[in-house]
């Protein structure tokens, strides 16, 4: 009986050990400090700028920055926000990767997405204009900046292929290969630069003498450089606008008139600006003594006739198509280059001269070995008796004193070839031309940074490998790489039955 009483007896329950839940306990609390702390990390990398945490991995270095936009984001001081015009989740990535690193270098910046369709208003506020999807406006207190997406994505004749590759392309698919570029760290800094200036130079270009119209490719260049671009005749204005930053003369095929010359030489002294080109067959003194007048007023002048050069290193094909020497890249405005290391194309120039009178900085000059040919209708370009002989400019900058009315200083640059502002001429060059012409417009607009940032091209250089390299390396992918894997493999299991 006892012993029933004694088996049925509830058994005894156990303590709880201790050391186990002392050991359980120590374990979820550090789970949740790693815990806390992995969240705490992440939260603080999330937070880090875009160019810390993500690297431009890209092939073609879609990403990176240069230093030309540096400078940019750099001066900017106010808000700037860049609206990406899509359905969310249809951003572009590359140009979301690219705005993020904008933001990361100044906090300023600030990038939205706005879906069109859900706010068909918003557009109409910055422009008539139908934008494709993935247009970008960047926008400021001061004014606003539309990029159409093919802007930011250009598409340009492929060049690798020959003439006849290209006109045999065109017979068979009526257009010409051509490839894609991504222009986005050129839009982007044109756009921020624009609104966010205080003011924009203005270039006129004078009219009513004959004058060469900028070709569409020139006012691209002008455009992308934050430079307003108009036309203007001094024949029914009295003075000339107080936004002129500098007035464009572009070979002109007649004179000025003596009352014209007088407001553009008060122009000058006032501090304003003036880049005159002129050609060997459209000018001369006797025929353009108003603008000789004009240039004399800046301590330069003409050599009438057309430069021949004899040195076979500074023409090309003819010795009238010259291939001057550049000035000295340290001085203004060549010092605005990106590239120093340039041909410039310059056909059908006179000479220029300094008179003593002012401070020259060569631009463009000739060897001493050129001559100027005066008779045009000569049947050979062979030097005659009375031709100047020696070193002469084909573009030439003088800084002058002004009265303080527009600046302090006035500026003014004579190229004497027409070439400076020919498209064609300026293909020739991979865009030499363009570039000198750029810089001195720069200058005179105080524009200190040139923004010369090149498009990338998407289109990634396939690799060619020769044939005996070819079987060399299919050799060693095919037979060495794998065995050598098989022979490790063996050793270690080999080593391990050993064991």
């Amino acid at each position: 009986m006892n012993n029933e009483i004694k088996n049925n007896a509830p058994e005894k329950k156990q303590g709880v050990n201790k050391k186990y839940l002392k050991i359980g306990s120590f374990s979820m609390v550090m789970c949740l400090i790693v815990i806390a702390v992995v969240v705490a990390v992440n939260l603080f990398v999330s937070e880090l700028p875009t160019t810390l945490t993500k690297y431009d991995m890209s092939a073609l270095d879609l990403f990176s920055i240069t230093e030309e936009t540096e400078q940019v984001l750099a001066g900017v001081d106010t808000d700037v926000t860049f609206y990406i015009l899509t359905q969310r989740g249809g951003e572009d990535a590359n140009i979301v990767e690219l705005l993020g690193r904008y933001t990361a270098l100044n906090p300023h910046i600030k990038v939205k997405t706005v879906d069109p369709i859900e706010n068909p208003a918003f557009i109409e506020q910055y422009t008539a204009s139908q934008l494709n999807d993935n247009s970008v406006i960047a926008e400021s207190a001061l004014r606003s900046y539309v990029l159409d997406y093919y802007e930011i994505y250009t598409q340009t004749i492929d060049t690798s292929y020959t003439e006849q590759e290209l006109m045999q392309y065109y017979y068979t698919y009526y257009t010409f290969p051509t490839v894609t570029s991504f222009a986005g760290e050129l839009a982007f800094t044109t756009a921020v630069d624009y609104v966010t200036r205080s003011d924009l130079p203005t270039v006129y270009t004078l009219t009513g003498h004959g004058e060469t119209a900028l070709s569409a490719a020139y006012s691209s260049y002008i455009n992308a450089e934050n430079i307003a671009e108009s036309t203007m005749t001094l024949l029914n204005i009295d003075a000339i606008p107080e936004n002129c930053t500098t007035i464009l003369i572009n070979n002109p095929t007649s004179d000025i008139s003596a009352d014209e010359c007088a407001m553009l030489t008060a122009y000058l002294n006032e501090g304003g600006n003036i880049i005159l080109l002129t050609s060997a067959t459209g000018f001369s003194s006797n025929l353009m003594p108003n603008l000789t007048a004009l240039a004399a007023h800046m301590g330069l002048a003409p050599v009438d006739g057309i430069v021949i050069e004899t040195s076979r290193n500074n023409y090309m094909t003819y010795p009238h198509f010259l291939l001057p020497n550049l000035g000295s890249a340290a001085a203004e405005p060549l010092s605005l280059l990106s590239n120093s290391q340039i041909y410039v194309l310059a056909n059908a120039a006179h000479g220029i001269i300094a008179d003593g009178t002012s401070n020259v900085t060569p631009l463009l000059a000739t060897t001493n070995a050129a001559y100027v040919k005066a008779n045009l209708n000569a049947e050979s370009l062979e030097k005659e008796d009375g031709d100047y002989e020696g070193m002469v400019y084909i573009g030439a900058a003088v800084t002058g004193e002004g009265s303080g009315v527009r600046s302090d200083t006035c500026k003014f640059v004579w190229f004497s070839s027409p070439a400076l502002t020919d498209e064609a001429a300026d293909q020739y060059v991979s865009g030499g031309n363009s570039s000198v012409f750029m810089a001195s417009l720069n200058w005179m607009s105080e524009n200190k940074i040139n923004l010369s940032i090149m498009a990338k091209a998407l289109q990634v250089e396939a690799l060619t490998v020769p044939a005996a390299q070819a079987g060399i390396w299919s050799v060693v992918v095919v037979f060495v790489i794998p065995l050598s894997f098989l022979a490790l493999g063996f050793a270690v299991w080999f080593g391990r039955r050993k064991k």
